[in-house]
């Protein structure tokens, strides 16, 4: 005979829920079939620098504190989140496919680009096209798996800014989170946090920078295209609602100063769970 009470044991069931959908990860089909992919599970005490990382950011980026705020105040209640990162190696092709698509003629060529040229970020960067696609389906099943277990997740590229700006995965070039839980409905997507945090009287550009307008585009680097002619793409028309200096120059001041701040104070203790894995 036992006794469990009902939200202790759908926090248990979140984790176990993340076992398998790192299973999945691993078992998504592949376009390639030569993709690594990889996956770490992250929970408790251990998601404290992510929040924090993602902290300055969200002053400055208004998709990143929706996050923030939801993440933050689901751990600081006890319902804690429980991130799922996934990452794949998308910076060397071992194709020998020559397609193009990268913007060079040949593979070998990108190679050595990539090799010299390592970009940032949660995408990495210059990736190769189809390994990027193969991590795409691996985040899409990683989703789908979550869902066959009624468990409320949402994909973030402000959970891979701050595992790639922490040092999480090394080895990996491409990074993103999946957040699970907690146990209530519509957690990521209604936004309850958002709502009790902030108010709808935001001005016009960080409206107009974090949506699509009417579903017309993606909102992709925040100036979303306008599809209003059959040939929208050439030139493209944008709605020119460019960031404004002064808060350029605070976004720079957050990622190159107070970001780095926190990532210092963490690097050591990351860095070392790492050490130990690879002795």
């Amino acid at each position: 005979m036992g006794h469990l009470m009902g939200i202790e044991y759908c926090q248990e069931h979140v984790l176990e829920v993340a076992k398998n959908i790192a299973l999945a990860v691993h078992k998504a089909p592949q376009i390639t079939g030569k993709t690594d992919v990889d996956v770490e599970i992250i929970w408790g005490e251990d998601l404290e620098p992510i929040i924090e990382v993602m902290g300055p950011v969200a002053q400055v980026m208004r998709y990143v504190k929706w996050d923030y705020e939801t993440i933050k105040s689901c751990y600081e209640k006890g319902e804690n989140p429980v991130v799922v990162a996934v990452g794949a190696r998308t910076a060397r092709s071992n194709l020998g496919w020559d397609c193009g698509a990268c913007g060079f003629d040949t593979c070998k060529e990108f190679n050595k680009y990539a090799k010299e040229n390592r970009g940032g970020g949660q995408l990495g960067g210059p990736s190769c096209n189809w390994k990027a696609l193969d991590f795409a389906i691996a985040c899409d099943w990683a989703c789908a798996a979550a869902w066959q277990y009624r468990v409320d997740n949402r994909v973030m590229g402000s959970l891979g800014f701050a595992l790639n700006a922490l040092g999480f995965m090394p080895h990996m070039d491409a990074k993103i989170g999946l957040a699970l839980g907690p146990p209530r409905d519509m957690v990521y997507y209604s936004r309850e946090e958002m709502h009790k945090s902030m108010t709808y009287e935001m001005d016009k550009q960080d409206m107009l920078n974090c949506v699509p307008n009417l579903f017309t585009a993606f909102p992709g680097g925040g100036t979303p295209m306008y599809k209003n002619k059959d040939e929208w793409w050439a030139p493209p028309e944008f709605m020119g609602m460019a960031y404004s200096p002064e808060v350029m120059e605070v976004m720079q001041q957050v990622l190159f100063e107070q970001v780095p701040e926190i990532v210092v104070k963490h690097a050591d203790k990351i860095e070392a769970r790492y050490k130990d894995k690879d002795k």
